[in-house]
């Protein structure tokens, strides 16, 4: 097992996140305070779907799948989530339990704020649900494009469908275009993709030769996105 990096401070990662960015500094004070900090060895089941759980989470470091069951009963992935994304928020707040399943994709610390604190505190605060409201219904747009294409994409359809949800997401503008912050291994993203080790590869090998990307150790810049958007059509 990996060293286990250190934990984040509970209220360095509440504020983290925009989401949560319409609360007063006396409902952040007292939901941190409630708070704790959990962490998840790489590949770990944070809960699974269907799930009845107390809380929802923020994360902290690394990196969260959120996965539903295909019609084939296969695995997909229909969010990826880093540093200062919520999950589980919805379940929480409408008291349904987890519709998804979430899974570390790698070491991960996150943040356990309990519903129990939050719900009051959500009731009264028209821009907190504001921000929900837009914000989940922007996710949801980006998981049903990620669904269409993992469910019946090709194989070069679903890695490209992967590293476009990814630069959304985790997307850095560099003058040689986009460096994606998300230290995953080529064996993660074929998973993620639905997909072989060798056959994702093989694919991003001939991306990086016709300079559509540039690999850089366990990080990725993305040279040419027209190009990748045009594989997912």
């Amino acid at each position: 097992m990996s060293e286990q990096a250190e934990a984040p401070s509970r209220r360095e990662v509440f504020l983290s996140s925009t989401l949560l960015g319409g609360l007063t500094d006396d409902q952040v004070g007292e939901l941190v305070v409630n708070s704790r900090m959990a962490h998840a060895e790489k590949g770990e089941t944070i809960w699974l779907s269907g799930s009845s759980v107390s809380f929802f989470g923020v994360v902290g470091t690394g990196f969260i799948k959120m996965t539903t069951v295909g019609p084939s009963h296969q695995e997909i992935t229909t969010e990826i989530m880093g540093p200062g994304h919520v999950f589980g928020l919805l379940g929480a707040i409408d008291g349904t339990g987890c519709p998804q399943s979430a899974k570390a994709i790698t070491g991960t610390w996150y943040l356990k704020v309990p519903k129990a604190g939050f719900l009051p505190v959500y009731e009264k605060n028209v821009v907190l649900k504001e921000q929900v409201f837009k914000r989940t219904t922007h996710r949801l747009r980006q998981s049903f494009d990620l669904i269409a294409h993992l469910s019946v994409g090709t194989v070069e359809q679903r890695v490209a469908a992967v590293l476009l949800v990814l630069t959304r997401s985790f997307g850095r503008e560099l003058p040689e275009g986009l460096l994606l912050d998300v230290p995953l291994t080529r064996q993660e993203i074929a998973e993620l993709a639905g997909t072989t080790v060798e056959s994702t590869i093989r694919i991003m090998s001939r991306w990086q030769k016709q300079e559509w990307i540039e690999t850089q150790a366990r990080h990725i810049l993305v040279k040419d996105l027209d190009r990748l958007l045009e594989a997912v059509r």
